[in-house]
């Protein structure tokens, strides 16, 4: 879902699709100075030698997902 505001008025938008960034690493509440384990966006993953190790550019549709679990 996204929420915007313009002059007061509030809208919503409601996507069936998206997808969930997935990280290189296992998490490690005990490392805390690898960003490749707690931030997930591309800027950080990309630079990871690990890299799309799980999944095509640390992506997964919900669809896939849902196959998952």
């Amino acid at each position: 879902m996204m929420l915007t505001s313009v002059n007061g008025i509030l809208k919503a938008y409601w996507y069936k699709e998206g997808y969930i960034r997935t990280s290189s690493f296992n998490f490690n509440l005990e490392d805390t100075d690898n960003l490749f384990i707690h931030l997930t966006n591309d800027a950080i993953q990309k630079n990871s030698d690990f890299y799309e190790k799980y999944e095509p550019a640390n992506k997964l549709s919900y669809t896939e997902f849902q196959r998952y679990l």
